[in-house]
C-alpha cells in the first residue's frame, strides 16, 4: 500500500479550512475526541471535536479519533471507554479509535504489567462496542512501560517518535507520528504529521466497525418543489403566463394545468400551480454531484464560499454528514 499522509488535531488547532487541508494532499485526520484531566481525573469532550468532525465530514475526509487518557486503573479505563462510546455514538470513522497513553503523572508509577492491563481494558471494551481500536504511545512507553508485543498482536499501533533519523525503526506500527511541528495549508500554526502504512478505510468498512455496521443508504435526490403563484389584483391568465412562464400565449396551458377554463374568474389570493417555465424564465439553480464532490467543495465553487456548506445541506433537507453521490441533483440557495 502507498504510504498515506495523516494529521491529528485537537482544540489546539482553532482555525481550520477543511477543504484546503484536503486539497493539500492530506489523506486522513485523527481528531482528539476527549481527554481525562489528571488532577480530578474528569473525562471531558474536546471543545472542538464536533466542529472538526462536521467540517471534515463536509469535505469527505476519512476521520479517526483518539482519547487522551489519564487512567491509572482498569476501572478508570472502563469509565473512559464508556465516556468515549457516548460521544462517538451515531458517527462513522474510517480510521481507528486510539487510546493515547503518555500521561506521566498518573501512568508513570504503574508497572508495565498494570499499564498494559489498563490499555487492554479500554481497547477490549471499545472492541465489544463495535470499534476498531489501537494504542498510541511514544517509543519510550512502548519499550519500557507497555508490553508492545502483546498489544501489537491484538490492536493497531500508533507510534510517536520525533527523533528524525534516530527514530525507532523496529517497533511494529501502522501509524507513525514523526513531528509535532508540521505545516499544512489550511491550518494555522503547527500540526502533528503522520505516515500511515495500512488501508484503514477499506479494513474498517469491510469489518463493519466504527459505525459502518449497517450500510448507509444514499439519499434520494430531492423532488423538485412545485412552483406556484399567488394571484394579485389586475392579474389574468395571459398576464401571469407572460410574467411567470415567459410567454402570454401559454395562458390556456396555465388554465388547464389548474383544471380551470380560460373564462373562469381568478381572484386575488388564489394560488395557481405553474407548469414548467420556458427557457426564457430563470429556472431554479441546481447542481449535479460529480465524483470527489463534497458539500464544502460545491459550496465553494457554486456559492463562492465553502463555509456555506451547512446552508447548502440544509437547503436540500440533508445533514452535512449525509453521503452525496455522483448524479445526485442538489438545489442551490
Amino acid at each position: 500500500m502507498t504510504t498515506k499522509n495523516v494529521i491529528d488535531i485537537s482544540a489546539y488547532q482553532t482555525k481550520v479550512d477543511y477543504q484546503k487541508v484536503k486539497d493539500a494532499g492530506i489523506d486522513g485526520v485523527i481528531l482528539r475526541c476527549g481527554l481525562t484531566y489528571w488532577g480530578k481525573q474528569t473525562p471531558a469532550e474536546d471543545s472542538l471535536f464536533q466542529t472538526h468532525y462536521q467540517g471534515f465530514r463536509a469535505v469527505s475526509m476519512p476521520i479517526g479519533v483518539y482519547y487522551y487518557s489519564a487512567a491509572d486503573s482498569v476501572s478508570k479505563a472502563l469509565e473512559e471507554a464508556a465516556f468515549v462510546q457516548r460521544i462517538l455514538k451515531g458517527k462513522q470513522f474510517a480510521y481507528p479509535v486510539y487510546y493515547d497513553m503518555e500521561n506521566e503523572q498518573r501512568m508513570g508509577p504503574l508497572s508495565k504489567k498494570d499499564l498494559t492491563r489498563v490499555a487492554e481494558a479500554f481497547c477490549d471494551a471499545m472492541e465489544k462496542a463495535g470499534y476498531y481500536v489501537g494504542v498510541y504511545a511514544n517509543t519510550n512507553y512502548f519499550q519500557n512501560k507497555l508490553d508492545h508485543a502483546a498489544l501489537a498482536k491484538k490492536y493497531t499501533i500508533w507510534l510517536a517518535d520525533y527523533r528524525a533519523e534516530n527514530a525507532n525503526r523496529t517497533l511494529m506500527r501502522d501509524l507513525f507520528q514523526y513531528t509535532s511541528k508540521g505545516k499544512v495549508n489550511g491550518i494555522t500554526g503547527n500540526v502533528d504529521l503522520n505516515e500511515c502504512y495500512k488501508d484503514f478505510p477499506a479494513a474498517i468498512q469491510s469489518a463493519k466497525k466504527n459505525g459502518f455496521s449497517a450500510a448507509v443508504p444514499a439519499p434520494k435526490p430531492p423532488a423538485p418543489a412545485a412552483r406556484t403563484y399567488v394571484v394579485k389584483a389586475g392579474d389574468s391568465f395571459w398576464k401571469i403566463a407572460k410574467e411567470q412562464l415567459g410567454d402570454g400565449a401559454r395562458y390556456q396551458e396555465l388554465a388547464s394545468y389548474n383544471k380551470l377554463r380560460v373564462d373562469d374568474v381568478i381572484y386575488p389570493g388564489q394560488v395557481l400551480k405553474l407548469p414548467n417555465a420556458s427557457s426564457s424564465t430563470p429556472a431554479a439553480r441546481t447542481y449535479v454531484v460529480k465524483a470527489g464532490d463534497s458539500f464544502w467543495k460545491i459550496a465553494k465553487e457554486q456559492l463562492g464560499d465553502g463555509t456555506r456548506y451547512q446552508e447548502l445541506a440544509s437547503y436540500n433537507k440533508l445533514d452535512v454528514s449525509d453521503v452525496i453521490y455522483p448524479g445526485q441533483v442538489l438545489k442551490l440557495p
